[in-house]
């Protein structure tokens, strides 16, 4: 019988014990086990105890007289010191208690209070890590989840530094800002954006060449990879790149319009650049000026080969020929003269681009001499006497953007 109570009395005791909550103040206790060092006295765990209870009640003072019961160099004492600094409210003090942590790999209570001063200061990387370290501690706390939850924070909170520093002008400190970051979070997209665009603005071309390549080719990601093609120099991949962008894309058709023209311009044939210098337009120099920005004028030229003695051996023979048989200039078949270097007049210009405009199936501009595209028409450059190729060159842009994008 004696036997069947004192059984009862242990598991009551059991029980009670099992229901006492653990010690949650503000600091961690110091002797949560495993404890490193020496084993303490009755008397000195009391001290540690009677020290963060003072920490706790903000009586830093008192706290420091009861670990003077312990050796200087127990780690006991060292941490319990620590955690009476931060109760003092003492600053910059990551360093101390990271490099105290870092000399007991095991001791809970140091992380704990790495954890706090780290958060405290603002560390939230480096608080991230020490959860992180924590949840492989004493696993089943919820640390894993505070790891994530900071590391996600610090993200956010340095995409935003990138972003005010990229607005600000500060894009060589953007860039190596985000890059920094870019190493512990490589799949954040938006932070990787970012860099691309830092690294482009702070002209770091070969830079963001790299970081561009993991971005999948969507709407952004297509966009950036042409600006950096764009900065580059490679006209003909930028052009690719700006097409493959969705037409309700924002700024898609004027970077396309901008790209298009620089390609044209990089692989432009000594015909036409020769013809764009020109003083004086003649018909020929006008045929691969046509040519050059309507390539589409190839596969409408269908029409029979022409004879024309006085173009054979120029240089403008092919877009001469092709120009012909699209329909948009003529020769004279009889005399089997088209007339190269005569220069074209105004007159005639408005004519081939009406054909233009039909052969392009373009619905419009209507055509205007001496008047501006806000007024609803295109004007037409030069006198009746002629006009540079520069001034046809500004035309021909101005007529390639009404091609739909």
């Amino acid at each position: 019988m004696r036997a069947r109570w004192l059984v009862l009395l242990a598991a009551l005791v059991l029980a009670s014990c099992a229901t006492v909550p653990a010690r949650r103040g503000l600091y961690p206790d110091p002797l949560e086990p495993p404890v490193p060092g020496p084993p303490l006295t009755k008397t000195q765990v009391k001290a540690v105890e009677e020290a963060i209870s003072a920490a706790e009640a903000g009586q830093v003072a008192q706290g420091r007289q009861r670990l003077a019961f312990l050796a200087p160099e127990h780690p006991v004492r060292q941490l319990a010191e620590l955690v009476l600094a931060a109760a003092s409210g003492e600053v910059e003090l990551w360093p101390k208690v990271a490099a105290f942590a870092e000399r007991f790999p095991s001791y809970v209570p140091a992380w704990r209070l790495a954890f706090l001063v780290g958060e405290r200061e603002g560390r939230i990387w480096e608080a991230a890590a020490v959860a992180e370290k924590l949840a492989s501690l004493v696993p089943g706390e919820g640390w894993a989840s505070k790891s994530r939850q900071l590391a996600e924070r610090f993200a956010n909170e340095e995409e935003k530094a990138v972003a005010a520093l990229l607005a600000q002008g500060e894009a060589a400190e953007a860039f190596s800002r985000a890059k920094r970051v870019l190493g512990s979070f490589p799949e954040r997209r938006s932070l990787r954006e970012l860099a691309v665009r830092a690294a482009l603005a702070a002209g770091r071309v070969d830079e963001a060449k790299l970081v561009v390549l993991p971005l999948p080719e969507d709407g952004p990601g297509l966009e950036l990879k042409a600006q950096v093609a764009t900065a580059e120099g490679k006209w003909d991949l930028a052009v690719a790149l700006f097409r493959k962008l969705p037409p309700s894309y924002p700024g898609r058709c004027q970077a396309l319009r901008h790209a298009e023209e620089k390609a044209r311009w990089q692989k432009a044939p000594a015909a036409a650049q020769a013809a764009a210098a020109s003083p004086r337009v003649s018909r020929a120099q006008l045929a691969s000026l046509l040519v050059l920005y309507f390539p589409q004028l190839s596969q409408k030229a269908e029409g029979p080969v022409p004879l024309f003695e006085d173009v054979v051996g120029i240089p403008e023979q092919a877009d001469v020929l092709t120009v012909v048989r699209a329909g948009l200039l003529a020769g004279d078949p009889l005399t089997r003269r088209f007339a190269p270097t005569r220069p074209v007049t105004a007159q005639e210009l408005a004519a081939v681009t009406r054909h233009l405009l039909d052969v392009l199936q373009l619905k419009g501009p209507a055509l205007c001499q001496g008047q501006s595209q806000t007024n609803g028409c295109l004007a037409l450059p030069g006198a009746e006497k002629g006009f540079s190729g520069q001034e046809l060159v500004g035309f021909f842009a101005r007529l390639w953007e009404q091609v739909p994008c």
